[in-house]
């Protein structure tokens, strides 16, 4: 069995989210401790809390919407580096530890074909940005964007990656749970 790395970040109350957008939030409908049939909670919260995808419709009206990405871009090959040695990644699959940075839009078009890039960082784009020119790269490249990863404790190298969006029907984005498998 090969190990296997959970890269999720944790939805829960307090969490940080992207400035302005709606902070995760949960409740209960039921509980079985106040004589309901079964526990039943509810979730409120951005399509872009903790670990996500964004659509293309993030940033283009013409874009798709979340629950058309193309899953064969989020299973398969991936490889994990450092920001700093990104430009020595190869693989359709990159994932990158950032240190609270992101990538220039040169830096992003000097790799090769991509299917998927994700971060560990809340977005590809520095957090000052108003023109997102990282994302608007990446979607001009067809590569889909995953953010938010927990790559803390996985060293660099290659894996396989599993990380699927929730298939919310005309979102911009959506929560996912990712994992790589060691080889």
């Amino acid at each position: 069995m090969p190990r296997i790395y959970d890269i999720t970040r944790p939805l829960q109350p307090g969490m940080p989210v992207w400035p302005g957008d709606r902070p995760y939030e949960r409740s209960w409908t039921s509980l079985l401790r106040d004589g309901a049939s079964c526990n039943v909670g509810h979730l409120a919260m951005s399509c872009h809390a903790g670990t996500h995808f964004d659509a293309p419709w993030h940033f283009d009206d013409a874009g798709a919407t979340v629950e058309r990405v193309p899953l064969d871009a989020c299973i398969g090959p991936a490889v994990v580096v450092p920001l700093a040695r990104l430009a020595e990644a190869r693989g359709e699959r990159v994932l990158v530890r950032s240190g609270g940075r992101a990538a220039s839009p040169e830096a992003i078009e000097r790799l090769p074909p991509l299917k998927l890039y994700g971060t560990d960082a809340a977005s590809v784009d520095p957090a000052d940005s108003t023109a997102f020119a990282t994302h608007r790269t990446l979607q001009r490249r067809g590569t889909v964007i995953l953010e938010g990863l927990d790559l803390e404790h996985v060293p660099d190298g290659e894996y396989q990656l599993v990380a699927l969006p929730l298939k919310l029907v005309g979102m911009d984005g959506a929560p996912a749970r990712a994992v790589l498998l060691a080889p």
